[in-house]
């Protein structure tokens, strides 16, 4: 995304509001989802499964980054990390060790996907409102958070 920092998108002010707040979980999810994928490496025995994680973590703090954009383009102050989520996602990723990785793995399958379609909310949104430039990165975070969930779902046999 390219918009400067201090820029602000012209949206009404409750739409902006809405967005923000939206925009304010989404952020929180991501947060959560890196330390899921971050902690489930550790108990993980499957080298392609661990490479894919890492990915999936590798492009998770490329997509915290872009929704920080986002949020400072609508005049929000941009959270950079949540220690609650961070705990939680610690915790659930610790019952891998106890029950084996698959229901961490489909728990994160399934908010990737969620967070895939909150993005493409996002995108017609923002594209109904003139912001097509923000409406692409929201497609573009889709596409990435669609893929998350494809490939974390591939291993949901074999965990």
């Amino acid at each position: 995304m390219t918009a400067d920092a201090g820029s602000t998108l012209a949206l009404p002010e409750e739409a902006r509001r809405a967005l923000v707040r939206e925009l304010h979980l989404a952020l929180l999810s991501e947060v959560g989802a890196r330390s899921v994928c971050d902690h489930l490496r550790r108990s993980v025995r499957d080298p392609a499964l661990d490479a894919v994680l890492a990915r999936v973590n590798e492009e998770g703090a490329e997509v915290v980054l872009e929704v920080q954009a986002l949020l400072r383009a609508l005049g929000a102050q941009a959270w950079r990390t949540s220690l609650r989520r961070r705990v939680l996602a610690r915790l659930l990723a610790s019952t891998a060790r106890l029950a084996g990785p698959r229901p961490v793995l489909r728990i994160a399958q399934d908010a990737s996907a969620k967070v895939a379609r909150w993005y493409l909310q996002y995108a017609w949104f923002l594209a109904g409102h003139g912001a097509l430039e923000q409406a692409r990165t929201c497609q573009r975070l889709a596409a990435t958070k669609r893929l998350h969930a494809d490939s974390l779902g591939a291993f949901l046999h074999r965990a």
